[in-house]
């Protein structure tokens, strides 16, 4: 495990991964990948989302769970024709484990997902 120093790269990653937070706890459209989540993730506390790739009608997420398992979501987008709403539905759910994953990872995402870890290590502490 990287040792955090607190440099301006792990704070503007600090940042940015607590508006993910917020994005999925307090947002409309987060509460997908919340719901999902929850269903899934039997002692599910706490996440954020590492990496979020927009598609055209659809999203990939990759999200830290509790600070211990890597959890890849696929959301698709559908049109209601009728009433022209925006349907989301999870088209795929997968999950690893962060030792696997961060095997893959440049020094620099290794410092985000390091900081991400970290977040939730301490949003667990608080419950």
């Amino acid at each position: 495990m990287m040792k955090l120093k607190g440099t301006a790269t792990e704070e503007a990653y600090r940042a940015e991964l607590q508006r993910t937070y917020d994005y999925i706890f307090n947002t409309e459209d987060g509460r997908i990948l919340h719901q999902t989540i929850m269903e899934k993730v039997e002692d599910f506390q706490t996440a954020y989302i590492i990496d979020w790739i927009p598609d055209q009608g659809g999203d990939f997420f990759k999200l830290i769970v509790n600070g211990e398992m890597l959890v890849l979501i696929e959301i698709e987008e559908e049109i209601d024709f009728l009433t022209k709403d925006i349907i989301k539905k999870v088209i795929s759910y997968e999950s690893q484990s962060i030792k696997t994953y961060k095997k893959e990872l440049s020094k620099t995402n290794q410092i985000k997902l390091e900081v991400a870890i970290d977040l939730c290590q301490t949003d667990m502490n608080k419950s």
